[in-house]
């Protein structure tokens, strides 16, 4: 079992705590990594830029002038990319930037930069997290945990709603459910202060 210091509210180390050695004591390449993050930032583009190319353009196909002796450069076309109203050349068109990634390697990335912040010692087990939905409360937490200017991710039940909106007003903090955060804000963040329904929520992702 892998073993996380306990805190509360206020900062105070209160104990230890055994967690999953299959979640908490694995690493992970930065290979694998890699590949997760990269496959949920394409996913997470729309793929809806789009331009109209000069075949597409509304205009008429006549020859704006004849082809010599008229002191202009040579044109074929008013649906030129060069002309105002052109066409765009090599511009963005609609489409799907979807990655798949096996569910094996995105739990293996999970487990692995949770299992990377508990040995750096950024990863901390706090007992009876909770708020009325204030701001304030949480910004006293993190200031009496000495978390001040770093980046640090609590993770939650998404039911807690409250602790969800009370962190984001914050600069240097973000609040997400364990059952659905991603690799990508895991690997943003410095510290992670764990609930103790979010250890219960990432057995359930992870095993």
């Amino acid at each position: 079992m892998a073993e996380v210091r306990v805190y509360n509210m206020k900062g105070e180390e209160v104990g230890t705590s055994d967690l999953p050695e299959e979640i908490f004591g694995t690493g992970v390449s930065t290979h694998v990594l890699w590949e997760v993050v990269r496959a949920e930032e394409l996913n997470a583009r729309s793929g809806t830029a789009a331009a109209k190319d000069r075949s597409e353009i509304k205009l008429s196909g006549a020859k704006p002038w004849r082809q010599k002796h008229t002191g202009h450069a040579r044109a074929g076309s008013y649906r030129s990319p060069i002309w105002v109203g052109g066409g765009v050349a090599h511009g963005p068109h609609p489409r799907k930037w979807s990655l798949k990634i096996n569910r094996k390697v995105r739990r293996k990335a999970v487990a692995g930069i949770l299992g990377e912040r508990l040995s750096e010692g950024n990863l901390r087990l706090v007992r009876d997290l909770h708020c009325s939905g204030k701001t304030r409360e949480i910004a006293e937490m993190i200031r009496d945990h000495g978390l001040e200017g770093r980046k640090t991710l609590i993770l939650v039940d998404e039911a807690d709603r409250t602790t969800l909106r009370a962190v984001r007003n914050l600069r240097d903090a973000r609040a997400a459910s364990a059952r659905s955060v991603n690799v990508r804000t895991l690997v943003g963040s410095e510290v992670v202060l764990l609930s103790e329904a979010a250890v219960d929520l990432l057995k359930e992702r992870v095993l």
